[in-house]
């Protein structure tokens, strides 16, 4: 069957209002992702849309949506999921430009960090469209005040990224809760094992569709890489936004303890920018993201949460201040610029033992990294602390501590192993960085590890694995069962003391009082004698010099 291709958005059948809006917002002919997708869609079928970040995949669902939404209807007819609340409110933005003109078409938007009230508000007005944040929507439907047995169409937006976040049994719950016969539409940069799992439990028939960019409209972003130490990142941060005049920027930290201290270094170095990281609430999240994109800084540093969420034109450049351990976090990241087919430029900064992630890098992207090499202060040293678990802000620990998930694995100490193994083991077999670690804590026959939620999902993957003769088990730990067990391990060793057992170590430990009376007591019947209880003869035969009779 020969592809139809789509030169005009009138094609598709849209109304003329919506023409009309998309006019005014610019979006003039369709794009690859758009011209294969809303076919599809608008005749009902399932589809897996894989496409590269940037090229109008929102569009591509939202449009489909707009045509079959049924004004006169108070169920929710559409759901979008979608895993950050940037995200959401971008995807919420697009739908009110495209129904700018358009009576009696009704959305709202569900994430977390909003007053709950406003979002009922909003959900008392009947909309045909709701846009969320998974755990926003399933809280929602655990308060019934969102119900899905009408719905139509459930589309997953950046699927790979809400599957990473450890969001799958969550979208089953979501997908429980709808009717069988809906429509499903899932939108990916990345189709791994786990999303086609998905869409095999979810989808009835799925097409498949992969739309690259080629020719004119390759996003052309050209990337760099810097060799330099630790101590020398931010005076190279400094130099190269000035050097290369570089407007509008986003800087990629790690951690959200790094991008916290790079933001205030910067601000002390006369640069304003913008903070955005998971543990900001949502007032300070829309804050930064209100200034930066009106232009008040030209500065966001941001960490990983974001790789996905921004969609802001005219970034002249995404600078990996922190390279990203993973490659693909890399494609999101340098996604940030050469938005909509504009240029833009990426730039990395690492460290020798680091140039193993730029190869990495080509590997994932199939284009070169050049290395840049210009001239900057090299004795201006200003390191900014690792965010190890012993080096973090007591603060952003305990709201690490209060979404976190503790595992039990059954080895310990009898196993050979100590706290720096398992932190070895749970980082390089479960794939969890060593900062999402919380605590550890080694008993003899088993451990305890506890990890941030972001990356609980992980540790998981050690179930199955072989350490000396034993095969590991991991669960969910309870605190009050570890509290039992340890209070039962100090009984224990109470009543072995208590029965006269050595208490310790070495064959000259001490014995309790009540042990040595004990021993005395035995010694003293063998002679016939008694001991009352503090381990005193009774009864005893008068002391004295005896005196021989004349």
């Amino acid at each position: 069957m020969e592809e139809r291709i789509y030169r005009d958005f009138k094609n598709f059948g849209l109304p003329q209002t919506v023409l009309r809006a998309l006019d005014e917002a610019g979006v003039v002919s369709p794009t690859e992702i758009q011209q294969k997708v809303i076919p599809l869609a608008t005749q009902g079928e399932d589809v897996i849309a894989k496409a590269p970040t940037g090229t109008g995949k929102t569009l591509s669902y939202v449009l489909p949506l707009l045509l079959a939404a049924d004004t006169q209807s108070k169920a929710v007819g559409a759901l979008v999921l979608c895993p950050t609340r940037e995200l959401a409110l971008q995807i919420g933005d697009v739908i009110k430009s495209a129904t700018k003109y358009t009576e009696g078409i009704r959305s709202a938007v569900l994430y977390g960090g909003q007053d709950i009230q406003r979002q009922l508000f909003m959900l008392r007005k009947k909309p045909q469209i709701v846009v969320g944040t998974v755990g926003r929507v399933l809280d929602h439907i655990e308060r019934r005040t969102l119900k899905l047995k009408e719905l139509g169409t459930l589309v997953l937006d950046e699927c790979d990224v809400m599957l990473d976040m450890g969001f799958l049994g969550d979208i089953r719950k979501i997908a429980i809760q709808t009717n069988t016969g809906r429509q499903n539409l899932v939108f990916s940069a990345t189709v791994p094992k786990e999303i086609e799992a998905l869409c095999r439990e979810l989808m009835n028939d799925p097409v498949s569709i992969s739309a690259e960019c080629d020719g004119k409209e390759v996003p052309q972003v050209e990337q760099y890489y810097v060799l330099l130490k630790d101590s020398q990142r931010v005076e190279c941060l400094r130099t190269l936004v000035g050097k290369y005049g570089l407007a509008r920027t986003i800087v990629f930290c790690n951690t959200k303890f790094r991008a916290e201290k790079l933001a205030l270094a910067m601000r002390s170095k006369g640069i304003e920018c913008c903070l955005l990281h998971g543990d900001l609430d949502q007032k300070e999240r829309n804050a930064a993201m209100k200034a930066y994109r009106e232009g008040k800084c030209g500065m966001l540093v941001t960490t990983d949460v974001s790789a996905r969420g921004i969609d802001v034109e005219d970034v002249d450049a995404v600078i990996n201040f922190d390279p990203p351990a993973d490659e693909d976090y890399y494609v999101h990241r340098i996604g940030r610029t050469a938005r909509a087919f504009r240029n833009g430029a990426a730039y990395t900064f690492v460290e020798a033992y680091q140039l193993s992630y730029v190869q990495a890098y080509i590997r994932r992207t199939g284009t070169e990294i050049v290395p840049l090499e210009f001239e900057y202060d090299c004795s201006a040293s200003y390191t900014l602390p690792k965010d190890g678990s012993n080096k973090r802000d007591a603060e952003a620990r305990a709201r690490d501590r209060e979404n976190s998930t503790r595992y039990f694995i059954n080895i310990g100490k009898r196993d050979m192993l100590d706290k720096p193994t398992l932190v070895k083991l749970v980082c390089s077999r479960a794939g969890v960085n060593e900062y999402k670690i919380l605590d550890v804590k080694i008993r003899d026959t088993y451990s305890f590890v506890q990890v941030t939620q972001d990356e609980a999902y992980k540790v998981t993957k050690l179930k199955g694995l072989t350490v000396g003769t034993r095969k590991i088990n991991v669960e969910l730990a309870s605190e009050a069962g570890e509290e039992k067990e340890d209070k039962r391990l100090k009984t224990a060793k109470k009543e072995r003391a208590e029965k006269g057992k050595p208490v310790g170590k070495g064959k000259k430990a001490k014995q309790s009082s009540a042990a040595k009376n004990n021993d005395a007591k035995r010694a003293a019947s063998r002679k016939g004698k008694v001991l009352n209880n503090k381990g005193q003869i009774q009864n005893p035969k008068p002391r004295g010099k005896k005196v021989k009779k004349l």
